[in-house]
């Protein structure tokens, strides 16, 4: 079964995001410093310069594919049926190409950890303490204090993604955020 252009283009997005998050989260100095002192003599200049440049180049790739993502994204045509805006189709060959690509060098979306999650809200609310709860999509993030005001946070396991949602009961929120995951809400 061929999937929708709104779940290619969603599966596609959240695999460039994890390539430029990897690239973003390298530390350039640490990359130099390591190269400047390890490595050097064992690699050819062509090998160094290679893994001196590779961040940048990572992040210069990601963004050409995210500005093809953002020509190529779902949406309907005058009947209502999902087709890719770029083409015209409801079977994007762009989307299949890159999707091909990226699966043919095995790149997969890196996860978020508890501990990621736990920086990401707490950068996002700043208030205080947080309660991080794992469930199989991501994490919840509540403000530590119970009779805390506000909304609560989702962080997506597989894009990093916030989220805002209403103070909800865990199963009920992880239910919603699972309907909200395949489009339903």
């Amino acid at each position: 079964m061929m999937d929708s252009p709104a779940r290619q283009h969603a599966r596609l997005r959240q695999r460039v995001h994890a390539v430029m998050t990897t690239a973003m989260r390298a530390d350039p100095h640490a990359i130099d410093s390591f190269i400047g002192e390890a490595v050097q003599g064992r690699l050819d200049s062509y090998s160094c310069g290679l893994v001196r440049e590779a961040r940048r180049l990572v992040l210069a790739c990601g963004a050409g594919l995210d500005a093809v993502l953002t020509v190529h994204r779902p949406g309907c045509d005058p009947h209502g049926q999902e087709i890719c805006l770029g083409c015209g189709t409801p079977d994007c060959r762009t989307l299949r190409r890159v999707s091909d690509a990226l699966a043919a060098y095995a790149v997969r979306p890196m996860l978020v950890d508890r501990a990621e999650a736990w920086r990401r809200a707490d950068a996002h609310l700043g208030r205080g303490p947080l309660l991080i709860e794992e469930f199989e999509d991501g994490f919840i993030a509540r403000p530590f204090a119970h009779d805390a005001e506000g909304a609560l946070l989702v962080v997506d396991r597989h894009t990093g993604a916030l989220s805002r949602w209403p103070r909800l009961p865990s199963a009920e929120l992880i239910e919603h955020y699972r309907r909200y995951g395949r489009g339903e809400l």
